[in-house]
């Protein structure tokens, strides 16, 4: 019988990806899960089932409780989603119960089953099972529900640089979007999509104060109607990224770390985005260019519904309790 605990980095730098991509899998495992974040945040915890166990751990180097839950025989399989680990330490715990891993960069881990929902080539030599590509991609259930395509002539522009935002990137992007209201006659509505305790909220208030044309959410639950209610979209190259492929919402891609980087040119190569860097001129200029071609945003729309098709999280379960029944 598996017993899975899922250790998910929850933390402000870490955002909300490593959570959601956790949960999304969740969903599809009906059994008692064993949980384990870097904090308490009601953001993440008041969604999980009252059925599972949530525990909390700093970012503690060894996977101490972990370990614990291991030798108490609370759980036999562990679902991984975090960078605060180093290869020693989960090599060492790959050895005592199988771990299945989400991994966006090459590393020398030697486990049990690595997923890569992204269109990244991993070195998975030491892996015995391998989810590789957007055909993984665990997004969340309810976006399954309403997935309108909306393409129209009203420009809707969301703004989601991820849960925190730690860089500040979307105070650029509301600059940009400023300036462009001298050079488009109809108005531009613009949603800001942000959680508590993200340390840029106090300054995206200050630049959007007074303007009407600008809408600040916080704590979002459903992404869905903010997906088909906009026109483009700007973020990061995550999870996100890949709920706005399946939406088939055109995106405008700004890195925030060197894997976004390398993510970037992959999706730009598949047509399914376009390129900015953290510049309010470049962004300006993005913007402009996507906002005047109808035809360029209805290419991305339809190669981004190519590449995700919404059943990862179900690809993804079906593996992991086929790999543990067969472990067994």
């Amino acid at each position: 019988m598996l017993k899975l605990c899922i250790r998910a980095a929850n933390s402000i730098n870490s955002g909300r990806g490593h959570f959601e991509r956790c949960f999304s899998v969740s969903n599809h495992i009906n059994q008692k899960i064993t949980w384990i974040l870097d904090y308490k945040n009601n953001l993440f915890e008041s969604r999980i089932p009252k059925k599972d166990q949530i525990l909390y751990e700093k970012n503690n180097n060894d996977l101490k409780l972990v370990h614990s839950l291991i030798k108490n025989k609370k759980i036999n399989f562990l679902l991984l989603d975090s960078y605060n680990f180093s290869t020693e330490v989960i090599n060492n715990l790959a050895k005592i119960i199988p771990v299945c891993m989400f991994q966006d960069k090459k590393d020398n881990f030697n486990i049990q089953m690595v997923i890569c929902p992204h269109p990244l080539e991993i070195d998975t030599s030491k892996a015995k099972v391998y989810l590789n590509g957007p055909k993984y991609a665990p997004i969340s259930n309810k976006l399954m529900v309403n997935n309108i395509i909306n393409i129209e002539d009203n420009i809707n522009i969301l703004v989601s640089m991820g849960a925190y935002d730690s860089l500040g990137i979307t105070l650029n992007i509301i600059k940009a979007i400023d300036k462009l209201s001298e050079k488009i006659e109809s108005d531009i509505k613009t949603t800001i999509v942000l959680a508590n305790g993200s340390p840029i909220l106090e300054e995206v208030n200050l630049l959007i104060k007074n303007n009407i044309n600008f809408k600040l959410l916080v704590n979002v639950k459903d992404m869905s109607k903010i997906y088909n209610n906009s026109t483009i979209a700007i973020g990061a190259p995550g999870l996100s990224h890949l709920e706005r492929l399946y939406m088939g919402l055109p995106t405008i891609l700004i890195a925030q770390n060197k894997i976004h980087e390398l993510l970037l040119e992959r999706w730009l190569n598949l047509g399914c985005a376009i390129v900015a860097t953290n510049n309010v001129q470049i962004i300006a200029k993005k913007i402009l260019y996507i906002i005047n071609n109808k035809k360029v945003r209805n290419k991305l729309m339809v190669n981004g519904r190519e590449q995700v098709d919404g059943k990862g999280s179900i690809r993804i379960a079906k593996s992991i309790l086929m790999f543990n029944s067969s472990y067994d």
